[in-house]
């Protein structure tokens, strides 16, 4: 089988996309057919359309506080269909895969069948994301066309959480046989995932080791990680808080509290370094206000780490309650996360069992070898669908 990967980025970049749509094209190639890059489009006319879109969309907010679809509008989509038919006639693909790529396929004209990957849907977006929230009525519309212009066209969905599933059925009315659900893996490459005995050698002998990470201090909820650190302490409990991905403000200091401004996974170094913070962890804090599927935390998991994490979008797509983590209740202070670590350690027996499921669940779900099994049969039926169809 061939697959053509549909894209305006270069999602042969690890870089790209948070690096997933990297790690899953590496997984078709293992598991399911050929894989040929038909992205990205780098041509002038585009950058420019989707430059001006971002400024528009900053000015708009900035002058009379609404945004604009600044990234799923007709005249971006109509470009991107435009720049990808000539690739697709010469491409001889059976299988066009389109992650997170509503635009790119929206308008696009093929006979070429289509599966289309995204973390979320524009309904799951508007008033969710903090970049989404006062748009325009016509925004939103030009967005919701877009959306669902693209569900349509696909042959096949495939999401990481039944949260975006179930809003592609429920609210965009895509056929239940058509809805996959396929959780993400760690955002790591294989050869950088610990051992399954370094995942297994999590102590609570000199305290409890709080590990937060993130770039986005107010939207990952650092300030409820932060009250969680306190709590314990407060209670008497030895508890160390380690911050990586941004500074907080100022008022979020403590003798226990450890700041990384940032670590890089694309220098080997820095790239060990923050798997060893996950490795002296005993807890993963995840209190995010907005999330679809955050990678984090299957890394978490590959590293034995369990999550407290807030019930909320898709992330009990990589959290599952009581076995790699537990999902706390949206409003959840940092008072009721520190009560369940303690509950958690008072007893050694548990906390140990959720280490062994931690990595279990990596090992048999949140890893990318695992999604392309997954994958494969999706694929395939994609496939043998459009023959059958040639043969009428």
């Amino acid at each position: 089988m061939k697959i053509g990967i549909v894209h305006r980025s270069d999602v042969a970049d690890v870089r790209s996309l948070s690096g997933f749509p990297y790690f899953m094209a590496k997984a078709l190639e293992k598991h399911v057919g050929e894989v040929v890059y038909l992205c990205p489009d780098d041509s002038l006319l585009t950058k420019a359309i989707e430059n001006l879109g971002k400024a528009l969309n900053r000015v708009s907010y900035a002058v009379v506080g609404r945004h604009l679809p600044s990234g799923h509008h007709h005249i971006l989509s109509k470009r991107l269909a435009r720049t990808l038919t000539p690739r697709l006639a010469q491409s001889g693909c059976d299988v066009l895969f389109a992650p997170v790529a509503s635009a790119e396929i929206a308008l696009l004209s093929t006979d070429i069948p289509i599966v289309y990957l995204s973390d979320l849907t524009w309904a799951n977006i508007v008033d969710y994301y903090p970049g989404c929230t006062s748009l325009f009525e016509f925004a939103q519309v030009e967005g919701e066309r877009i959306e669902a212009a693209a569900i349509a066209k696909a042959s096949a969905l495939i999401y990481p959480s039944t949260w975006a599933a179930r809003t592609a059925i429920e609210h965009y009315k895509a056929e239940l046989g058509k809805v996959h659900c396929i959780p993400f893996g760690a955002n790591f490459e294989e050869a950088d995932i610990p051992p399954r005995a370094a995942a297994l050698r999590h102590s609570l002998e000199r305290g409890i080791a709080l590990l937060w990470v993130g770039v986005d201090w107010q939207r990952k909820g650092g300030a409820i990680a932060y009250d969680c650190l306190l709590e314990l302490l407060n209670h008497g409990v030895d508890a160390e808080l380690v911050v990586c991905g941004c500074v907080p403000p100022d008022r979020y200091r403590h003798p226990k509290l450890k700041i990384i401004p940032f670590l890089s996974k694309r220098e080997p170094v820095q790239r060990r370094k923050l798997s060893q913070l996950f490795l002296d962890a005993n807890f993963f804090l995840f209190p995010t206000l907005a999330d679809a599927t955050p990678l984090v935390l299957c890394e978490a998991s590959a590293h034995g780490l369990p999550s407290l994490a807030r019930n909320t979008g898709g992330v009990g797509g990589a959290v599952t309650d009581g076995e790699n983590g537990y999902l706390l209740p949206p409003d959840a202070t940092g008072k009721q996360y520190a009560e369940k670590i303690q509950t958690i350690v008072q007893e050694r027996s548990i906390y140990d069992s959720l280490v062994r499921a931690s990595r279990r669940t990596f090992e048999e779900r949140l890893n990318w070898d695992a999604w392309g099994r997954a994958a494969k049969p999706i694929f395939d039926q994609v496939r043998l669908q459009r023959h059958s169809r040639a043969a009428i």
